[in-house]
């Protein structure tokens, strides 16, 4: 029986060989695990970086489309106040004249009628710009109700009637007639203060609109409020 003690492959012999032997291949392993943690943690970095470049691209876009729109609000602002201050302006020349009528108060009635006038040419003028205006704040590619709005509560109800009132009061006033009664019946002064009231209700929420987290019908619903149908 061979002695198992005097054997040169004795047990620690044999572990050693083994241990010797499978420590290329346990280091190449452990290699292969750490590329491959390295790997995954470089490409899940990269990704990392693309998605903050991506939301900081949409979140530029979106200032951006958030800016265009409310220089869109801001312009028709402008004419929508231009034309109600005009309004007002020539109603106090026409009251002042008839309370007081000079040659001073009339040419100042003149001059504010004129002014009147291009004020009223450039919102016409510009009047289908400003509806496609309205049409870019809100993202649409058709008609929209914020546009039947504008022409319907403001444009309809207000300006045009406030328009035929303050033209028969300066016609009268340029004949010598008393033009106070007529400032009274068709109601001057209520038209020049829903003209306020109204402009700057649909030009309010229109600002809001330019942000895309202010829903619509909630904003529509504001304006029906504060300048109702009459």
């Amino acid at each position: 029986m061979t002695d198992l003690s005097r054997s040169p492959w004795n047990s620690l012999e044999l572990a050693k060989l083994l241990v010797g032997a499978l420590t290329p291949v346990a280091l190449a392993l452990f290699g292969l695990y750490v590329n491959s943690s390295f790997r995954q943690a470089d490409e899940a970095r990269a990704a990392a970086v693309r998605t903050a470049a991506d939301t900081q691209r949409e979140l530029d876009s979106a200032r951006t489309l958030a800016a265009t729109r409310q220089s869109a609000v801001v312009s028709l602002s402008k004419y929508i106040y231009e034309r109600r201050v005009r309004s007002e302006m020539l109603l106090s020349g026409i009251r002042r004249h008839a309370a007081s009528p000079s040659v001073d108060s009339r040419k100042e009635v003149v001059e504010r009628k004129r002014q009147y006038d291009e004020a009223y040419v450039s919102w016409n003028t510009n009047h289908q710009a400003n509806l496609l205006l309205i049409r870019q704040v809100l993202g649409s590619s058709s008609y929209s109700e914020f546009e039947g709005l504008l022409e319907f509560r403001l444009v309809s109800q207000v300006f045009s009637p406030l328009d035929n009132c303050l033209t028969a009061a300066y016609d009268a006033t340029i004949r010598n007639e008393e033009a106070r009664p007529l400032l009274k019946n068709c109601k001057a002064s209520e038209l020049v203060q829903r003209s306020l009231d109204c402009g700057y209700a649909i030009t309010d929420e229109l600002f809001r609109l330019s942000s895309p987290t202010n829903r619509v019908d909630e904003s529509k619903s504001i304006v029906e409020t504060r300048c109702p149908a009459q």
